[in-house]
């Protein structure tokens, strides 16, 4: 089956979330915001990652149940046409939130499952972790710190129950300081989309470094 490379109109966009979405799909199926995330973590790789391994990642390497091939070839355009979407803003080093994700005003409501922005982080937390032993090799010892800082706040809003473990750990103090988790919170919110541009920078510079030693 091939896949055709395109632009992800609204329409498509909205038969993507609505299969994602569909309880025929396996438990652990990605919605359509985690997998923006999950794709941005793919797309910043340090190291080319082919379709046919992260694509079976979407359903948690479980059949996706397609009805049938039109289905099949629908929903895997879509995919592509999401993927080539991420990757151009990653390419561009954006420092903009992800199409349809955005913060609430409740900092807190943001770690609601259906929230935009944790399934976001969820996505690109899953990602992340699948790619962490290329990380690991390829990142220089000297970014190791940006590297942590950034990937602390893309993931910081997938549960409430990791951003009270950041805060524990970046505030020792936190009873000295007077700082809360909610000063802390809005800190990220703020730092979140210059976060968006330094991971795709940090992945795609490691990336092209890696081309011109080796081309092959």
């Amino acid at each position: 089956m091939q896949t055709i490379s395109r632009k992800l109109s609204p329409v498509d966009a909205a038969a993507l979330q609505k299969f994602l979405s569909d309880p025929n799909r396996p438990e652990g199926t990605l919605q359509y915001n985690e997998l923006q995330g999950f794709l941005f973590a793919i797309a910043s790789s340090p190291e080319t990652v082919p379709t046919s391994d992260w694509l079976p990642l979407i359903s948690d390497d479980e059949d996706i149940d397609f009805k049938d091939e039109k289905e099949a070839q629908k929903i895997l355009n879509n995919v592509m046409a999401l993927y080539n979407q991420v990757n151009t803003a990653v390419l561009q080093r954006s420092d903009e939130l992800p199409p349809g994700c955005e913060f609430k005003e409740d900092l807190f409501a943001n770690f609601d499952e259906e929230a935009s922005i944790s399934q976001w982080s969820r996505g690109f937390t899953i990602g992340h972790d699948w790619l962490s032993e290329v990380w690991d090799e390829y990142l220089p010892e000297e970014m190791d710190e940006e590297c942590g800082a950034t990937t602390m706040v893309l993931s910081f809003f997938s549960s409430r129950q990791l951003a009270e473990a950041y805060f524990k750990e970046s505030n020792p103090g936190r009873n000295r300081s007077g700082k809360t988790l909610e000063n802390f919170a809005e800190t990220v919110r703020e730092l979140f989309p210059s976060a968006l541009a330094s991971y795709a920078h940090l992945g795609r510079t490691i990336f092209e470094v890696l081309m011109q030693r080796s081309p092959e």
